[in-house]
């Protein structure tokens, strides 16, 4: 038994109670944030937390899905899965079939539900990818025939996401490809041009859309447009502001009550500075540290390439989906609408993550199975560091 190996035990319990943790936080924080927003309009203070609750059992249940289903048949599945999201992005912009909210078409009614299959793109593209890369391991090198068409296959979906209009998910999402191509072992270089090739457009997307542009505006001068545009930042400031070192108490927040909008999604952590001060959001960022300490050290420990790469894109996207919506709702960044992992509230997002996280365990359990019996799980030979 080797020392990492011992190291590595404790690692998949820390996880699940980390994670069992940010569950019950995501859920405290939901009601607490949610309560006058779910009287007001749905005449029902529990509304959310009630809607909160059976999410969380469906993720659960998506979590133990992923975990018993070996990481190997999924891999096997990347081609079907990553046509299948296509198909649902294709979908969600149908005139009379997706759901639109704010002038973006994000959603799918399923069975009095709704599903955003943005959210499901995440992961399926990261598993797309890890199985591109490690079956052709041998030909990173190859700019055109490897890197450029695996971005171009990627584009499809990314473009269809940017179309409900969503800006801020193909980024966080090229972002994480970007990483996983660097760990999967793409020259520097080619990533190098990648990045400066995709700047311009991204300028383009932002100078020629007014909306993105004025949320630009806002962020280098929050007093261009108080009232409208920056209204939900500067709400949002107020909030963390309130709350000074020890926070106003939990449930005793004033920007919660149809002051700052809708402060049960993407702002959440705006409530969590008011209600526990810079002592809870201090907190809340450490265990937020912990968790992504933790998953890092069970990615150390995946020998399989396949696998390893699934994980660092789990981890990516869910450290920059933690650090945009932290850094938009303390002012650091411009507005942009990403959920915080656990903490906001969304159906699809805390199913999904759940479920990802449960890949992510069976990953790390199965690779104790590669050092004991190495016959038994390796079934793809050019996957194996």
């Amino acid at each position: 038994m080797t020392t990492a190996r011992i190291q590595g035990r404790w690692l998949p319990e820390l996880f699940v109670a980390i994670v069992l943790v940010l569950v019950a936080y995501g859920a405290l924080i939901t009601y607490t944030t949610s309560v006058y927003y779910a009287q007001d309009v749905f005449g029902n203070r529990l509304y959310f937390l009630q809607r909160e609750l059976l999410w969380v059992a469906l993720g659960v249940l998506a979590a133990l899905v992923a975990f018993c289903v070996h990481y190997q048949v999924v891999q096997k599945l990347s081609t079907f899965l990553f046509l299948a999201t296509i198909a649902l992005l294709v979908l969600v912009l149908l005139p009379g079939v997706g759901r639109s909210v704010n002038n973006a078409a994000r959603w799918l009614p399923f069975a009095g539900f709704t599903l955003q299959p943005s959210e499901v793109a995440k992961y399926t593209l990261i598993i797309f990818v890890a199985k591109w890369l490690s079956v052709r391991r041998r030909h990173v090198h190859r700019f055109f025939r490897n890197t450029v068409l695996l971005l171009a296959l990627v584009a499809v979906p990314l473009g269809l996401i940017l179309k409900e209009p969503d800006l801020g998910t193909p980024v966080v999402i090229g972002a994480t490809v970007l990483i996983m191509l660097f760990v999967g072992g793409v020259p520097w270089r080619h990533l190098l041009w990648i990045g400066l090739s995709a700047i311009p457009p991204l300028v383009a997307l932002v100078w020629l859309v007014p909306y993105r542009m004025q949320r630009l505006i806002v962020f280098l001068n929050p007093d261009a447009d108080p009232l409208n545009t920056g209204f939900q930042i500067r709400q949002s400031l107020i909030a963390i502001g309130s709350g000074k070192i020890n926070g106003l108490g939990l449930g005793m927040s004033v920007q919660k009550m149809h002051f700052l909008p809708e402060a049960h999604t993407d702002f959440a952590f705006a409530i969590i500075g008011e209600e526990l001060g810079f002592v809870g959001a201090a907190m809340t960022i450490l265990l937020f540290l912990l968790f992504f300490y933790t998953m890092y050290r069970l990615t150390l420990h995946i020998q399989d390439l396949f696998g390893h790469l699934v994980a660092v894109g789990i981890m990516s996207i869910l450290a920059l989906q933690t650090i945009i919506n932290i850094g938009v709702v303390t002012g650091c960044l411009p507005t942009k609408g990403l959920a915080l992992p656990f903490i906001s509230y969304g159906g699809s997002s805390l199913v999904i993550t759940l479920a990802a996280c449960g890949l992510l365990l069976n990953i790390a359990h199965n690779q104790r199975n590669l050092r004991v019996d190495t016959g038994a799980t390796r079934g793809y030979d050019e996957t194996i560091v």
